[in-house]
């Protein structure tokens, strides 16, 4: 049921004119028929208010209405992002100060959304991690088989060019996704 509606039947159930509510919650009569005609939506201490005085759990007062869901954003610290967006984004940005440690708790802890973002990230923490251990065991196996206590000069040429092209191509993907984060 729409919050519109849900406001409306509550209201009439309890017997109370728009102007009877409008008065109680500290707001005008048009306030109340602009939330029950749905051209406009209560603030969140407006419907909190709605919840007290109607005994009715804010869940199961804006439930219903997905269009109201959507618009309800829920403040950080600063006011300037949500809390989800910036948790998302932090995962991306860890690989600068807790590179596969933060994806990690995010993966076991966050909520669903984050966990995707935590496990996407986990992953791209392990690529440059994945291809060090590997250009490591080719070192080794190369100076083995040659004999000889240092790898191929070659190898470890390329094998240095590929680790710094992959460092960069994952931090550019990561600040990239954060940002991307924080904008929505």
């Amino acid at each position: 049921m729409k919050l519109a509606e849900q406001i409306r039947k509550i209201r009439k159930k309890e017997n109370l004119s728009q102007e009877q509510l409008g008065q109680k919650m500290n707001v005008t009569r048009q306030a109340i028929y602009k939330w029950e005609s749905g051209k406009g939506y209560p603030d969140i201490q407006n419907l909190i208010m709605l919840s007290e005085l109607f005994e009715i759990s804010l869940d199961k007062l804006i439930k219903g209405d997905r269009s109201l869901q959507g618009k309800i954003k829920v403040k950080g610290g600063t006011g300037m992002f949500s809390n989800r967006s910036l948790l998302s984004a932090l995962n991306y940005f860890s690989l600068f100060f807790a590179p596969i440690v933060f994806p990690l708790i995010t993966l076991i802890f966050g909520y669903k959304e984050m966990k995707q973002h935590g496990k996407r990230t986990f992953i791209s923490h392990l690529i440059p991690t994945a291809t060090l251990i590997i250009i490591g065991i080719s070192y080794y196996i190369s100076a083995k088989l040659a004999g000889t206590q240092t790898p191929n000069s070659i190898l470890v040429s390329g094998g240095t060019i590929l680790i710094i092209l992959i460092m960069f191509g994952v931090i550019i993907w990561n600040v990239k996704e954060g940002v991307k984060q924080l904008k929505t």
